[in-house]
């Protein structure tokens, strides 16, 4: 629809500029154009991959594995960096004073966010947790300037998931987790419709 409607008042200022002559056309339509224009709107857009949210699902006494590696690309227009994390592991605390930590091994999740080349060279990851009992919600933030390249977000965890006949007992491990990026973006009213806009990088490698 505003692609249409853009169309025809490029068609009427084509028309006034025929039946003006010379200067005094390419003036009026000049003036035209800049009064349509509006200034461009900055915005902190946020960005990032789709959270992960994992239920472990298990009909043996095996536990799951469930491992992902995810890039997030990072450029210098970056300007927040927010990690929210929670895990639920039913019954742990007492499954620990029975057993002592041997439920660490099979009940686990463990997460790091690593900056380019960072774990290629043996270095230390740029955020991580590790949790193997209930882990309230948690949400931390970083700003300032971040590495441009290829983040790499790292999960491995193992875990639980049992439906029991009777309701009470079933129980399911699960965790979740999301990495979102604040940056700028470029609203210019002539293009985009309402919420859509453009990234500044994209704008300043034009």
């Amino acid at each position: 629809m505003r692609t249409q409607s853009m169309a025809v008042w490029m068609l009427l200022i084509l028309l006034a500029s025929t039946v003006s002559a010379g200067c005094i056309g390419l003036v009026m339509q000049r003036e035209i154009l800049e009064g349509m224009r509006e200034k461009p709107v900055f915005i902190m857009k946020e960005d990032g991959p789709e959270p992960w949210d994992v239920t472990f699902e298990s009909d043996s006494l095996e536990a799951i594995s469930y491992t992902n590696e995810t890039i997030i690309q990072f450029d210098e227009t970056v300007a927040k960096l927010t990690i929210v994390f929670r895990a639920q592991f039913p019954y742990s605390s007492i499954l620990e004073e029975l057993v002592g930590n041997e439920t660490n091994q099979y009940r686990y999740v463990e997460v790091r966010l690593w900056e380019p080349g960072v774990r290629e060279a043996g270095g230390n990851p740029f955020w991580e947790v590790r949790a193997t009992q209930d882990y309230p919600l948690e949400r931390v933030e970083f700003s300032g300037d971040f590495f441009d390249g290829n983040w790499l977000v790292e999960i491995d965890a193992r875990g639980y998931g049992w439906n029991s006949p009777l309701e009470p007992a079933s129980f399911h491990d699960h965790f979740d987790l999301t990495v979102t990026l604040t940056k700028p973006c470029v609203r210019f009213a002539e293009v985009h419709d309402v919420g859509e806009c453009t990234d500044l990088s994209e704008l300043q490698t034009e």
